[in-house]
C-alpha cells in the first residue's frame, strides 16, 4: 500500500481523509456479512429462558466482535509495515552494503527487495512485531521479498535461520532454491547449502514444505529435506530408527532403477513404529507402484485405514481416501490437514 504525503491513516479510524483501496476492499468484503431487514420473530418463552438466551447471544456477539477487531487490527498493522527491524547480535551484518549497526537512516531496517548478509563471524536478528522473529546465523544471505498485511515472504539463498512465528497461518513464507516453507505459528530451523539443497527441523507447530509439485507436512520433532530439481523429500522424526534419513534420500532423490531402493524400503518398513505412519503416509504418493503397494500393506498394520478407505482407492491416489487415512492418525494431524484444505 502506498501512502501519500497527506495520508495520515485517518480514514481507517474515523472515516475521514482519503480512502485507502485495501481498507475499502476489506469493508466491502465484511459488508456482505451484515444483517439486512428485521430480526425474525421467535415463539414466546419464559422470562428466565429469554433472559438466559439474551445473555448467551450477547456473550457470543461480544466474543465475535473481539476476534474481528483483533483480526482487522493485525491486518491494519501489517498493511502499514513494509520492513523488519534488524539487530546485530555479533560481528557486522550488512543490509544492502550498509552495516546494520551504522548510525544512519537506512541502518537497522530490512526493507522489501533488500538483502541481509552475514559473514563467518556475524549474526543478526530481524523482527516484525505482528509476525515473528528470525535469527540469522553466520555465512547466511537472505532477502525480504514481501511485507504487508496479507503476506510476509523471505528468500533464503544460503545459510541458516531460526524462525519463531506468531502470525496467523499462511502469512509467513521462506523461499529456498527448491521449496517454500509455509508456517503454522511455529518454530523451526532452516538450512540451505551452496548447492541449493535444504533441511528443515521443526521444534513447534507444523510447517508445510512445497515445491516441484510435491508437498510435505512436517510436525514438531520432525525433519524435512529438499533438493533442486526434485523438491521436498519425505519427512521423518528426528528419533526415527537408525538409517531412516539415508534410506529416504535414496527413495526421494535416487533414480527409479537404483538397485539400492529395495534395501532402503526394506529398512523403512521393517523398522517403522506407529508414529512413523507420518513417513509411510507420504510414501503412499511417491515411488513405483510396487513400492506403494508394500507401503500400504505395512501402514495398514501400524495404523489400520478407517472404514470406507480401500486399498484400491489409496493406491490409485484418491485424495479423499488419503486425507481420511491421515485424519485418523491423531487429532493434531486431522486439524492440520483441515486447515490446509481450507486455504
Amino acid at each position: 500500500m502506498k501512502k501519500t504525503e497527506t495520508d495520515d491513516g485517518s480514514y481507517l479510524w474515523d472515516g475521514s481523509g482519503e480512502p485507502d483501496p485495501e481498507v475499502v476492499r476489506l469493508e466491502t468484503l465484511l459488508g456482505q456479512l451484515r444483517h439486512r431487514g428485521e430480526p425474525p420473530s421467535l415463539p414466546a418463552r419464559s422470562a428466565r429462558v429469554v433472559t438466559g438466551r439474551k445473555w448467551l447471544i450477547a456473550g457470543l456477539a461480544a466474543a465475535a466482535v473481539v476476534l474481528l477487531a483483533a483480526g482487522i487490527g493485525w491486518y491494519a498493522l501489517g498493511m502499514f509495515g513494509g520492513s523488519w527491524s534488524v539487530q546485530t547480535l555479533a560481528g557486522a551484518p550488512v543490509v544492502d552494503g550498509v552495516r546494520a549497526s551504522d548510525n544512519t537512516a537506512r541502518a537497522g531496517r530490512l526493507r522489501v527487495g533488500e538483502w541481509l548478509e552475514t559473514d563467518a563471524v556475524s549474526r543478526a536478528r530481524i523482527e516484525a512485531a505482528t509476525v515473528g522473529r528470525v535469527e540469522i546465523d553466520p555465512n547466511t544471505r537472505m532477502q525480504l521479498v514481501q511485507a504487508d498485511g496479507r503476506e510476509h515472504r523471505m528468500e533464503l539463498s544460503q545459510g541458516t535461520i531460526h524462525a519463531r512465528i506468531w502470525a496467523p497461518p499462511k502469512i509467513f513464507f521462506v523461499n529456498t532454491p527448491s521449496a517454500t516453507a509455509i508456517d503454522l505459528g511455529c518454530e523451526y530451523t532452516l538450512q540451505v547449502d551452496l548447492t541449493g539443497a535444504g533441511l528443515i527441523k521443526v521444534t513447534l507447530g507444523w510447517v508445510s514444505f512445497e515445491g516441484y509439485g510435491r508437498e510435505s507436512f512436517i510436525p514438531d520433532g520432525a525433519i524435512g529435506t529438499t533438493r533442486p530439481g526434485a523438491g521436498p523429500g519425505t519427512p521423518y522424526y528426528e528419533d526415527a530408527p537408525s538409517g531412516y534419513g539415508e534410506a529416504l534420500t535414496i527413495l526421494d532423490y535416487g533414480p527409479a532403477g537404483d538397485p539400492r531402493r529395495t534395501g532402503a524400503l526394506d529398512l523403512i518398513l521393517t523398522s517403522a513404529r506407529r508414529k512413523d505412519a507420518l513417513t509411510l503416509w507420504h510414501l503412499l504418493s511417491r515411488g513405483t507402484p510396487g513400492e506403494r503397494e508394500r507401503v500400504y500393506d505395512r501402514l495398514a498394520v501400524l495404523a489400520p485405514p478407517p472404514q470406507g478407505v480401500t486399498r484400491s482407492a489409496v493406491l490409485s491416489g484418491d485424495r479423499r481416501a488419503l486425507d481420511q487415512w491421515w485424519d485418523s492418525f491423531d487429532p493434531d494431524a486431522a486439524w492440520w490437514k483441515l486447515w490446509k484444505k481450507a486455504q
